[in-house]
């Protein structure tokens, strides 16, 4: 004889787990959709209003003092340059950059080396926070930028030289960079006469990626990238 099963308690998890069973496949499949959208949603949303975020604008991060990174950031897929092929020199074994920002760099430096133009060093890539204090503290005002604010611990920058008496802007490297280094996606981050705006006196041995499109933009309308993030935030 069989025993009698007792309904389950109205709102007890046994009851919504059967009234679930009996819901038509229709609504099953809506139901698995609609949690799926949700949770994208919430992942997008964690990322745009995350600890970062406010220091991405038009899809371009900017570092400054007044958009510092915390002492604990890291850059994702760094790689060491002395490791990879590369048609560049190095002054040191350590150097590292972002794999997007070494995989660009090798691109500018083998067009630059087939227009006949070599010799470049790379004298400095991704730096730690403590790194970056220590450059800071040893440096002349407008030379450095505190912990937090350099460019350099987004792995996103390097700096370059070539073996000269003068200055690296009278060499045909800088030339040959300042004609060509935006098709590749790259800015002279530090231009002469934008201290104002950057905070940092002229530099042109220091490059950031950003990307073609923001690049070119950048170099044809002859401004920094504070000011186009500026724009692009604005215009958004």
């Amino acid at each position: 004889m069989a025993t009698a099963t007792a309904a389950p308690k109205p709102g007890s998890r046994r009851a919504r787990h059967a009234a679930s069973r009996r819901r038509p496949l229709w609504q099953k499949i809506v139901a698995l959709a609609a949690g799926i959208v949700l949770l994208a949603g919430s992942f997008a949303l964690g990322w745009h209003f995350g600890v970062d975020s406010t220091r991405y604008k038009g899809g371009i991060l900017l570092v400054n003092e007044d958009n510092l990174l915390a002492s604990g950031y890291v850059p994702e897929a760094l790689v060491n340059l002395y490791e990879q092929r590369h048609s560049f020199r190095l002054a040191r074994s350590d150097i590292y950059v972002t794999r997007e920002t070494y995989e660009a760099m090798e691109k500018m430096f083998a067009a630059a080396e087939d227009d006949g133009v070599n010799g470049f060093i790379v004298t400095s890539g991704y730096r730690d926070y403590e790194t970056q204090q220590q450059i800071y503290e040893e440096s002349e005002p407008g030379y450095a930028q505190p912990p937090g604010a350099s460019e350099h611990q987004t792995g996103l920058a390097f700096d370059v030289t070539t073996e000269t008496n003068d200055g690296f802007e009278s060499t045909e490297q800088y030339a040959w960079l300042r004609e060509h280094a935006h098709e590749y996606g790259f800015i002279q981050r530090y231009p002469a006469n934008k201290a104002d705006i950057t905070g940092i006196s002229y530099e042109p041995w220091h490059y950031r990626y950003v990307g073609v499109t923001a690049a070119t933009q950048i170099r044809n309308q002859d401004i920094t990238l504070e000011e186009y993030v500026g724009e692009a935030g604005s215009a958004g």
